[in-house]
């Protein structure tokens, strides 16, 4: 009888290249992990579905109003305007603003106060224009709920622009970001009705 012998030498070769293969597989990974922002920790913006618009009722008078259709509630302490339009000479134009104090509203009572603006005019939350809880960074702004800038006065605080500067037609460039998270949350060109 003849005896057979296994010849095992070129096992321990392939082993350890199993191995590095193994291992430079895993470090591509995690090395992607990283570049595609796997181990990111800032906060996850808000979303929400806004529809907002600008119309003019005549020379004097403009109003910029926000509605809330759906999504997360938002913290309007967290949350900045950043207005951009092209002014008169065609030169680009941004304001940014998280709510502006402004005078010349009247409230349900017929008294003269100031408002921040945009205020929220949900009558469920109880509070009248000027009241602090409905103040622009003061309240939860919850789905079904509208923010206004109320008329002229709130319109130039929030915007820059008077409504004699605007025209129907007009294209100002709506953006809402969330300072927590530093995203959009909302950002649409609206046409002036």
């Amino acid at each position: 009888m003849k005896k057979s012998e296994r010849n095992e030498d070129a096992v321990s070769p392939v082993i350890g290249v199993m191995l590095m293969l193994v291992v430079t597989v895993i470090i591509a990974a995690i090395v992607s992990g990283f570049a595609g922002g796997m181990s990111d920790n800032q906060n996850m913006a808000p979303t929400a579905a806004i529809q907002c618009s600008i119309t003019k009722t005549d020379a004097d008078n403009a109003v910029l109003t926000l509605k809330h259709m759906s999504g997360d509630s938002l913290d309007t302490g967290d949350l900045r305007f950043y207005i951009d339009y092209f002014d008169s000479s065609d030169n680009p134009v941004q304001k940014r603003t998280q709510g502006v104090s402004t005078a010349g509203f009247t409230n349900s009572q017929g008294d003269s106060v100031s408002a921040t603006v945009p205020y929220l005019t949900d009558v469920k939350v109880g509070g009248d224009v000027g009241d602090s809880e409905v103040n622009f960074g003061q309240f939860l702004w919850n789905p079904g709920q509208i923010l206004t800038t109320g008329n002229a006065e709130g319109f130039h605080a929030v915007t820059d622009l008077y409504p004699a500067d605007i025209e129907i037609g007009d294209i100002i460039c709506i953006r809402l970001v969330d300072t927590n998270s530093q995203k959009t949350v909302f950002d649409k060109d609206v046409r002036v009705q």
